[in-house]
């Protein structure tokens, strides 16, 4: 290779270096704006970008976040008619990064929650933000950060509370079409004078979404999936004999779109080690829950009228407009024949196991009746399949316990007598069973009782004996 070429390639690259700036500048500066616009976008939200001034090395802007509460709460309880915040944006404009995120790159940046008066409120360790986030935007528009929420405790106040948050930690990615993210906290602590405290140890959550962030803020259907795990919740107060303690939370989400971009499904998978307290034990808990066939238009519409309503607005009044809504668009979801499935419902008590599922679909609708709520048609174009299984000893103690609800509700406190409420509890129970056996709401298939449950084009069927619901509803 010969000196002119060699020095001609350096002289290129030192070019390359000493220029960018001016071009990532502006990079920088359309990259802000459009997520800010995109956040401005979201229901109760408002955010602005200003003061923001561009250089030959460095950015620098201000965003100003408003959040709208309304004005008060079902229970009448006061809160602030909106909430703001501002956050303070520096960014060094590449292509060789030394701040914040340093390497090679288009820019690197912070952003830091700078409004102090939550120090009212909490007290975090003095010189930091509450929350900060760094990050860099790649050569090829690519984009890494990490945030983070600083550790806090609340101010001794009045009402007696008590609070201290381990603090949190965060950690991203995002390209031209994927976005993945996780974080999580060791600790979340809270304390009352009356006696309360919850204790939620070790949240952890991961999102990985097959869309342009921009996308995913204005509410888009896309694909992707998330997971969410809670090691332990534990709540007590001086009126329990026992806390609650559940163990072991995980739920697991997955979204897909159809090949025809038309529909799209969605599953929710959850898991519980372990609840405990003082009328209960519970081991082994799952729910998987699965929707297919749903609309992707009526959903992106929902989502932009949520968008657009007043959030201020009384929560009867909202829901009104969606409930309108849902009445216009009603005809082209339901062609779709959409489908709510329980894959799985089981826990282990103490007592026995206990199964069941589900299917609900709605089927060969073309136009709606009228009026809107005729049960007969419905019931016509939903076709469903439930089956149920209760070890024995688990549903004659889940029986009693509802004899016990029931003489707890009906005999005042004067007149009730653990002992022979218990007697009473164990003597109806087995009547209960027999008469559910003789009625034929379920059967007995071993050491268990089962029921099954269809219906199909309008017949309704439980355990093989077909109910005269639809003649009775068309009287």
């Amino acid at each position: 290779m010969s000196k002119k070429v060699f020095l001609g390639g350096a002289a290129a690259v030192v070019a390359a270096f000493a220029v960018s700036p001016y071009f990532t500048g502006s990079v920088v500066e359309s990259q802000v704006k459009a997520q800010v616009a995109a956040l401005d976008s979201q229901p109760a939200y408002d955010a602005k970008l200003v003061d923001f001034q561009s250089g030959y090395l460095s950015s620098e802007g201000t965003i100003l976040v408003t959040v709208k509460l309304g004005n008060m709460t079902d229970d009448g309880m006061e809160l602030p008619e909106e909430i703001n915040a501002e956050f303070q944006l520096s960014a060094q404009h590449g292509l060789l990064l030394t701040k914040y995120d340093a390497g090679i790159g288009l820019a690197s940046w912070k952003l830091e929650l700078v409004d102090d008066k939550l120090r009212e409120y909490l007290e975090w360790s003095d010189g930091d933000a509450l929350y900060h986030m760094t990050g860099s935007l790649g050569l090829f528009g690519g984009g890494e950060y990490r945030d983070r929420i600083a550790k806090f405790n609340v101010v001794e106040n009045g009402d007696g509370v008590a609070v201290n948050f381990s603090g949190y930690q965060g950690r991203g990615a995002i390209d031209s079409d994927n976005i993945e993210y996780g974080g999580g906290f060791e600790q979340f602590k809270l304390a009352t004078e009356g006696g309360a405290r919850v204790d939620l140890k070790d949240m952890k959550f991961d999102i990985n979404a097959e869309t342009p962030l921009e996308k995913l803020l204005k509410g888009s259907v896309y694909e992707g999936e998330s997971s969410l795990s809670i090691a332990q919740f534990y709540f007590e107060d001086k009126t329990m004999e026992q806390p609650l303690v559940l163990s072991n939370y995980q739920m697991n989400t997955r979204s897909d779109i159809g090949e025809d971009e038309v529909n799209a499904s969605m599953s929710v998978a959850q898991t519980l080690e372990s609840l405990t307290s003082s009328v209960i034990s519970v081991n082994d808990i799952a729910l998987d829950i699965s929707m297919d066939n749903l609309n992707i238009e009526v959903l992106e519409a929902f989502q932009k009228l949520a968008a657009n309503q007043d959030a201020t607005a009384h929560p009867e009044v909202l829901l009104e407009e969606q409930k309108e809504f849902f009445v216009k668009r009603l005809i082209q979801f339901a062609e779709a024949e959409p489908s709510l499935k329980i894959d799985a419902l089981k826990a282990s008590f103490e007592q026995g196991d206990m199964n069941a599922d589900m299917m609900m679909q709605l089927a060969a609708i073309d136009k709606l009746p009228q009026p809107i709520d005729n049960q007969v048609f419905w019931l016509s174009h939903v076709n469903s399949d439930a089956n149920l299984s209760i070890d024995k000893p688990l549903a004659t103690w889940l029986a009693e316990k509802q004899i016990l609800m029931q003489l707890k509700n009906q005999l005042p406190p004067t007149r009730q007598d653990p002992e022979k409420m218990q007697q009473l509890a164990e003597q109806q129970a087995p009547l209960i069973i027999s008469a559910l056996i003789q009625q034929g709401f379920i059967t007995e298939q071993d050491d268990a009782y089962v029921s099954k449950f269809t219906l199909q084009d309008g017949k309704f069927v439980l355990n093989g004996n077909e109910l005269p619901i639809m003649q009775a509803l068309q009287q």
